[in-house]
């Protein structure tokens, strides 16, 4: 029996020596691969070898970590958090330029603009990932751009070492805890619609959920054994992260607040019926605190009043239910996809812990879990915190307002995780009175490999899911910079979006919008749309005279390679080249510039 021990700790030290090492090589052939140019695949741009080697890194970590216990099954679990960390760094890892070609170009602009001193971050909405981003690259020396990118890797470190916390300081069941940093492995939040791994601060706010939701947990079980002059040092943590979480975006701080007065609420309604089942600490004191913050910081700035003024409206209105997911449907079918195939691609996982949190949660209400009072408890404070944000969601989902009830739907995630992954564990005690304990937990593990893969491959948008990468490379800033500075006096036309988000990025917010350099694009003019059979030069040439018209490599590949020419083809962007009246000025691989000269 001592032989099989010993045997079986060799075998579990040589696999996690295996793992660390594939990992280390995976981080260092990533490292060194820097893109020559626009990459329209991050999977496919990223060599296989570093797949490999963070595959082989996850394996041992999942398997090792449902098997081991003690110093093994926390080594593998840092295993396999640090090689999903890597996959979600891979931005960093391989030194791009940037990651993130919409909102999270204007993101950086406003960074520029706090560390220029032309906005006041007290005037700003949300200033906590924008100034986090400015005093790392002052502390450090790194450019803003790579800050940034770094930024959103220490957040997603976050989540992924606040998720098994939160769940431990829960549940004290290291069954559950296992099963947690794996859950957090899969980011359940991240959708692609509304949520993404790059700079977005409503994603960074959820990706920062779990660390409060850990705070609250230790506050609530009474975790401190000493206190402060005033209150508690949990206490006042949860405090610093209340003002944080408002700070980093106040529409997901409302949804913390949404949790907080649901646990307050089902307290206060225990204790009048007087059947309190826990000794846990009145909430009341923060969660009027994280109210109190709120009301203090965003009725100041319109763009958050706004939102719900907005969302009240439309609702009066009636809008058509699910509009814009209506609209993408057709869209996805209209280049040859399915919008069933990518449902199940970006939601399939998120359904199946879904059902595991529904039965968690019903289980609770009826009392099951006699063995953990605490697990009883958040099973309700958590599961009637999701009936007011599933609310949202109904609401945002009714009117199509901006895609928030994707960003509503990435924040239950986070709930969802924790939740789903106890119920996983319950599943595993109780597959275990069947089976042996190695083999419930094998089988276990093998659900969580397949998972994994379904799940990375959507961490990035890519073609997988009719999506070009976001990657934005130094030729197209470069490009877009050397436009700008010998412009003439036209402005600047694009294919399917304006041009407006590049310009931020360049020139920072505030000179961007002052100078107003974009004019449109080909796709949205609502007189000359140059789309489908319109997209020639000539036509570009006859009605589009005056201006510039540019575009990245990025824009070409999403409609040649990924859209397989829908709405503009191969063909159309040949005919640019030869069209009288229009003059290509300028071009470096990444961005492209015409000047329209115009035709009678």
């Amino acid at each position: 029996m001592a032989t099989d021990t010993r045997t079986s700790q060799r075998w579990e030290k040589g696999a996690l020596i295996v793992g660390f090492v594939s990992l280390a090589a995976a981080v260092l052939v990533a490292h060194g691969s820097p893109p020559e140019a626009y990459e329209l695949s991050i999977y496919a741009g990223t060599p296989l070898a570093f797949w490999v080697g963070a595959s082989v890194a996850l394996l041992v970590g999942v398997f090792l970590g449902l098997r081991t216990e003690g110093v093994g099954r926390r080594l593998a679990l840092v295993l396999a958090g640090l090689a999903m960390l890597a996959v979600a760094s891979l931005p960093v890892l391989r030194s791009y330029y940037f990651f993130g070609a919409g909102d999270s170009l204007t993101h950086l602009a406003w960074a520029k603009d706090i560390s220029a001193g032309k906005l006041s971050v007290l005037g700003f909405l949300y200033p906590g990932t924008h100034t986090i981003t400015v005093l790392l690259s002052d502390a450090t020396g790194m450019e803003l751009h790579r800050a940034m990118l770094v930024m959103v890797m220490a957040f997603t470190a976050i989540f992924l070492l606040f998720v098994p916390l939160a769940t431990w300081a829960i549940t004290r069941d290291r069954t559950a805890t296992t099963l947690a940093a794996l859950s957090g492995l899969l980011f359940l939040p991240l959708n692609n619609v509304s949520v993404f791994e790059m700079p977005h601060p409503t994603s960074q706010a959820i990706m920062f959920f779990p660390l409060v939701l850990y705070l609250a947990a230790r506050y609530l079980t009474r975790a401190d054994r000493d206190g402060l002059f005033v209150g508690t040092p949990t206490g006042a943590l949860l405090a610093v992260t209340s003002i944080a979480v408002v700070l980093v975006h106040p529409q997901q701080a409302a949804n913390v607040l949404v949790v907080f007065g649901a646990i307050l609420m089902l307290q206060l309604v225990a204790r009048f019926v007087g059947s309190p089942t826990t000794d846990h600490r009145t909430f009341a004191l923060q969660t009027i605190f994280l109210a109190g913050v709120f009301a203090i910081w965003a009725p100041r700035h319109e763009r958050a009043t706004g939102a719900t003024s907005a969302l009240v409206g439309m609702l009066a209105s009636g809008f058509q239910l699910g509009a814009e997911t209506t609209q993408r449907a057709g869209s996805v079918g209209s280049v040859g996809g399915s919008i069933e195939i990518l449902f199940a691609k970006l939601f399939l996982v998120s359904l199946v812990f879904c059902a595991l949190a529904g039965l968690l949660v019903v289980g609770g209400f009826l009392g099951r879990f006699d063995d953990s009072r605490d697990v009883t408890a958040f099973a309700r404070y958590l599961g009637f915190a999701l009936v007011p944000l599933g609310g949202l969601f109904a609401a945002y989902f009714v009117v199509s307002y901006e895609r928030l009830h994707f960003r509503q739907l990435g924040f239950v995630m986070v709930l969802v995780t924790i939740l789903g992954a106890i119920a996983l564990a319950r599943g595993v005690d109780a597959l275990s009175t069947r089976l042996s304990p190695g083999s419930a937990r094998a089988v276990v593990g093998v659900a969580v490999v397949a998972m994994l893969v379904l799940s990375t491959l959507t961490i990035y948008q890519s073609p997988y899911m009719y999506q070009s990468s976001s990657h934005v490379s130094e030729a197209q800033i470069t490009g877009y910079e050397t436009a700008i500075e010998n412009r003439g006096s036209g402005s600047f036309v694009g294919i399917r979006a304006d041009g407006e988000r590049w310009t931020d990025g360049v020139l920072g917010y505030e000179e961007s919008r002052e100078r107003r350099l974009a004019a449109g694009s080909l796709y949205a003019d609502e007189t000359h749309p140059a789309v489908d059979e319109n997209f020639t030069g000539s036509y570009v040439a006859r009605h589009y005279g005056g201006q510039y018209l540019a575009f990245t490599d990025r824009s070409r590949q999403q409609d040649v390679r990924v859209y397989d020419g829908f709405r503009f083809d191969r063909q159309g962007f040949r005919s640019l080249d030869a069209a009288p009246g229009l003059n290509r000025v300028q071009a470096n691989g990444g961005f492209q510039l015409y000047r329209i000269n115009g035709t009678s």
